[in-house]
């Protein structure tokens, strides 16, 4: 009896039977976030590879190059313009900086810049064989002067996780005050005679928060080699002061902070072919800790509530101000808080 085998099993069996090694073209990948900072002109570049699932820095480098450790035989280049777009080189394949897996080649981009820079988040894989080992922070370099874009990275990665909030607005004056208002001239009596304030819990412990809004549409750039968005498709905001409880009054905190600011629309975004692009604007705030206090002439002075935060736009918005958003544009008029900036007032 003949029987028959068919040749794709036979040829299965062959490295087996010869003792030739079998090649595994498949290789097992990890995702990462590869993140290039571009400052003023594109002479100066970075560029980080960040470990999705532990948020690890697996290497670093202070160029438009990264080459060294587990990247020197998968390295890792940019060519970008002052605007984040262009190419990224990831091991052997070249990419196009673009949110469209089909149009950037494969991984998945999104940028944010303005005038002091440029800020590229591109999701991507490399080899798990390239053993690429997260790096201490003594082995972290600082490429540019601190601040230099720092409002650009805060802002790329709070735009991609951060949930929409309600606008801010001035805070009601307390209930205590209003009626006290209301019935001042029925009772003239002299320890009918309250005063009401806010004033700083010690040195108001200040930091730094962002309102970041969308200030345009969203403009899609199509089959066109580019496209732009600017005071036509945008909108101007006023921002007003508020608070986590409500004030007895309004107070600077001795900051250089007031009471409302205005964002304006005169500023003009630009993107590629299959972009969406868009413009948004960060207005700084100083957050401080201040407490209610009421006395009269016949009573000491007396917390009133619990401390609370007071929220200040910043004098001229220092600190803030417009960007371009390409790639994870949301809508117009849509804002959220952002509270992840440095400790301190205004700078």
């Amino acid at each position: 009896m003949i029987i028959s085998v068919p040749i794709s099993t036979v040829l299965a069996f062959l490295p087996a039977v010869l003792g030739i090694p079998t090649l595994n073209t498949r290789q097992d990948t990890k995702a990462v976030e590869i993140e290039v900072e571009l400052v003023g002109d594109t002479s100066k570049v970075s560029i980080a590879v960040i470990d999705q699932e532990t948020s690890e820095v697996l290497g670093r480098s202070c160029s438009s190059t990264l080459n060294s450790g587990g990247f020197a035989n998968f390295p890792i280049a940019t060519n970008l313009d002052i605007y984040g777009g262009g190419k990224i080189t990831v091991g052997p394949t070249v990419y196009e900086v673009h949110e469209n897996p089909e149009f950037s080649g494969g991984i998945t981009c999104s940028r944010i810049y303005n005038d002091a820079g440029a800020f590229v988040t591109c999701t991507a894989s490399i080899p798990v064989s390239l053993q690429a080992t997260a790096l201490g922070k003594s082995s972290l370099p600082g490429c540019f002067a601190k601040g230099a874009t720092s409002n650009l990275k805060r802002a790329s990665k709070s735009i991609r996780t951060a949930n929409s909030s309600p606008e801010p607005a001035i805070a009601p004056l307390n209930e205590t005050v209003q009626q006290a208002n209301h019935s001042l001239h029925a009772r003239q009596y002299e320890c009918s005679q309250w005063n009401y304030y806010t004033r700083n819990v010690g040195d108001g412990n200040p930091h730094q928060n962002y309102w970041d809004k969308q200030l345009s549409e969203n403009i899609n750039c199509g089959a066109s080699p580019s496209c732009s968005v600017g005071h036509e498709q945008s909108s101007s905001f006023s921002v007003e002061w508020s608070a986590s409880a409500a004030a007895f009054e309004w107070i600077s905190g001795g900051f250089a902070v007031q009471e409302e600011w205005t964002t304006g629309n005169e500023y003009t975004c630009f993107g590629n072919q299959g972009d969406t692009v868009c413009v948004w604007y960060n207005t700084a705030h100083t957050a401080y800790t201040v407490q209610n206090w009421e006395e009269n002439v016949c009573t000491s002075p007396t917390q009133s509530g619990d401390p609370y935060v007071m929220f200040s736009p910043n004098q001229n918005n220092a600190g803030g101000g417009y960007y371009c958003v390409v790639g994870t544009c949301r809508s117009e008029g849509q804002g959220y808080w952002d509270k992840s900036g440095p400790a301190g007032g205004p700078p």
